[in-house]
């Protein structure tokens, strides 16, 4: 661990933990599709993570920890991404479903029925963005 890391504040290693995540369901099945790899530069950019942070967790994300957000609305607004993640490449598979669920417990949620994953998807798939999912439903 370098100086930098010891320092690092809490919310910079919560984005480093979700940007994890979504990397740990974008290898779900071996490989990152181009579209999953658009969606992790997307939110890692509005996240500030550098380029070479990103390059370093996509290439170990087991050397990060979960880091849980704090407030309701960034857990959820955290979930909405990693189910952005799961349905990325237009298709939802059980491995992904089985990594979201280890992360939505590893982020606060009881289970994955505290999630209404369905509503989140439908909203995706119409084309809504992370804000108006989270007006529409939380």
């Amino acid at each position: 661990m370098s100086i930098a890391e010891l320092y690092e504040d809490g919310e910079r290693r919560q984005d480093k933990s979700h940007f994890r995540n979504l990397v740990m369901i974008a290898k779900a099945d071996g490989e990152i599709s181009e579209e999953e790899s658009a969606l992790l530069d997307d939110i890692g950019q509005h996240l500030g993570l550098t380029n070479v942070v990103m390059k370093n967790i996509i290439k170990n994300p087991e050397n990060y920890k979960i880091n849980p957000p704090i407030s309701r609305v960034e857990r959820f607004e955290q979930i909405v991404n990693l189910i952005q993640m799961v349905q990325a490449d237009g298709k939802v598979d059980d491995a992904e479903m089985a990594i979201l669920e280890r992360i939505a417990v590893g982020i606060g949620y009881k289970d994955l029925d505290d999630v209404d994953v369905e509503s989140i998807l439908a909203l995706i798939v119409r084309g809504e963005d992370t804000e108006v999912i989270i007006e529409e439903l939380l």
